[in-house]
């Protein structure tokens, strides 16, 4: 094969990347649903892209950045390492920092763990693109913040038929709370504008990963206009630690309570508490062991407490 058919060859097979329905292709995509935070932690984050014709998971192309309110100062959230297993219309892929795996019931499980969170002074105004790995093409733009966001809201036609995805939406992003942002159309929908496709969750955001498994977004009960029992999960002391700490909660009546600790990907590794918990301060130690009695590696773990209704974390490093 002569050198100038094999380039042709390959500007074909390039090309062939952007047509809709083609099996090596991660452009026709949506920002489906997006939280910057559960119950005030801004730590516990999620971003679930939905595919919006078949063979779109090829998603180790692409990235997602997020940008502050005048759209500027560019942060890289997420780039995947490798395509997602399953890629037929309407199938998603959940991207979520650890604090929020251990946010959910049951604990979610991620396709790309998000270790770099929108910042939080981007969540009252601010925008998230989903682009090509080289940030040559912004394929999809989620604007929020109304008036505030003074940023871009364009973006290519590959999703947008004129290809401005603005007026942005006019709330902040939703991150005190259990509900996330979310697209209202279909899943081959494209956009029409930021400010009228996207409304908050009804309730408890619900996000599925790309094996279609669902995961609930934790809430505090209510109970005649007020939360039932109040719940305080203490940072651990020491923190970094090794080879002991102490962490302590705090209920203010007898309720049923569970300790984990939860690695950074969201599994369990081993229970401390799962009783009947006394009104008062509880302080239980935590060894470094997993429930097999092995001991773990150093690195980055989660106590996670479920406890009236309630579900709290605290992030804890151990050292060696």
């Amino acid at each position: 094969m002569s050198r100038l058919l094999v380039l042709a060859v390959a500007a074909v097979v390039a090309a062939a990347t952007w047509l809709p329905g083609h099996a090596v292709t991660f452009h026709l995509m949506q920002i489906e649903q997006v939280i910057g935070g559960v119950g005030g932690d801004t730590s516990a984050q999620a971003i679930q892209l939905r595919m919006r014709a078949p063979g779109q998971n090829f998603i180790q192309f692409s990235r997602i950045v997020a940008w502050d309110a005048t759209g500027a100062n560019p942060v890289v959230i997420a780039t995947p390492a490798a395509a997602v297993a399953n890629g037929a219309l309407g199938d998603r892929v959940l991207i979520a920092t650890p604090a929020f795996l251990a946010a959910t019931n049951p604990t979610a499980v991620a396709d790309v763990v998000m270790t770099n969170p929108i910042p939080p002074s981007y969540l009252a105004a601010g925008s998230l693109t989903f682009e090509d790995s080289g940030g040559a093409s912004v394929l999809w733009r989620l604007s929020w913040g109304g008036a505030a966001y003074t940023g871009p809201t364009t973006g290519a036609i590959t999703n947008d038929a004129d290809g401005e995805f603005g007026p942005p939406w006019p709330g902040a992003l939703p991150s005190t709370g259990t509900q996330a942002l979310r697209f209202q159309g279909a899943a081959a929908d494209p956009s029409v504008s930021n400010a009228s496709d996207y409304a908050l969750t009804p309730g408890d955001a619900v996000f599925v990963n790309n094996a279609g498994a669902s995961f609930t977004v934790q809430t505090a009960t209510a109970v005649g206009g007020r939360l039932r029992g109040v719940v305080r999960l203490e940072p651990n002391v020491p923190n970094p630690f090794n080879p002991t700490t102490a962490i302590t909660f705090e209920l203010d009546r007898p309720a049923p309570a569970r300790l984990d600790v939860i690695d950074g990907r969201g599994r369990r590794v081993v229970t401390l508490f799962d009783a009947l918990a006394p009104s008062g301060r509880t302080t239980l130690r935590w060894d470094g062991r997993d429930a097999s009695g092995s001991f773990v590696a150093t690195g980055v773990y989660f106590a996670r407490l479920r406890a009236a209704g309630r579900l709290q974390t605290t992030k804890m490093t151990l050292v060696k």
